[in-house]
């Protein structure tokens, strides 16, 4: 069963089911891949969406995910900044980036944000596309994520890595041809039910400018899943 999030123009509405489908009519189609919670996209995102003028837009995303941190955002900040305030109460240093990171995993991603507010503007459609299932698999252990023994940990101990690690990585990819990460079970089930969804909208919109906003990795796409839509993909930083 797929379910995505009904949207009138320049906003999420209701939910509807969606049709398998396996013709494509033709559109435009642009795979746009980033690197998740990079303080980068707030500058080059909305330049990018502006610059592609789509009519459609779909974001690695899955509803749940959406709905869960729409809910439940602002309840798990206001914990992180209690235990945050207790720990530099007794005198630990808290990493204000490696705070920022945690808000990044508790809050609407950036992404939906700045689609989401050209697709207001603009008249096009948004709709996230990802499977629900693993988005309820990671979340369900937010409450042990976000006590104060784990929290403590990430913003006092933890090593440099994530978007420094994912930066050199996507460089690797896109400047070198290197693959140096991999293409796990999990993304090319994924990967296969968003196709699923995007070819079910591209039937419903046909001939209208598709976006699909993702993590730089779905962009190399081993096993060919995104070909039938024909993409141009962009890393967002180049």
């Amino acid at each position: 069963m797929n379910i995505f999030l009904e949207t009138s123009p320049g906003s999420c509405v209701n939910l509807v089911m969606a049709r398998p489908d396996d013709e494509v009519p033709p559109c435009s189609f642009h795979m746009l891949g980033i690197i998740h919670r990079d303080r980068r996209n707030d500058e080059f995102l909305g330049r990018w969406i502006d610059a592609l003028t789509p009519d459609v837009i779909t974001l690695e995303l899955s509803p749940y995910g959406l709905a869960f941190r729409q809910a439940m955002g602002e309840v798990y900040r206001e914990r992180i900044d209690d235990i945050v305030h207790s720990l530099r109460s007794e005198g630990h240093p808290c990493s204000p980036d490696d705070v920022d990171d945690l808000y990044a995993y508790v809050d609407v991603p950036r992404e939906f944000t700045i689609a989401d507010e050209y697709c207001r503007q603009s008249g096009a459609y948004l709709y996230p596309v990802d499977m629900d299932l693993f988005s309820w698999m990671k979340l369900r252990g937010i409450e042990e994520l976000i006590n104060r023994a784990n929290v403590e940990k990430s913003v006092t101990l933890r090593a440099p890595e994530g978007r420094g690690t994912e930066n050199v990585l996507a460089g690797l990819y896109f400047r070198s041809g290197v693959t140096a990460f991999p293409y796990t079970d999990e993304m090319a089930l994924r990967d296969g039910y968003m196709c699923r969804g995007i070819g079910v909208l591209a039937k419903r919109f046909s001939g209208r400018r598709f976006l699909h906003i993702a993590g730089w990795r779905h962009l190399a796409d081993p096993l060919g899943l995104y070909a039938r839509f024909h993409p141009v993909k962009i890393f967002l930083y180049d």
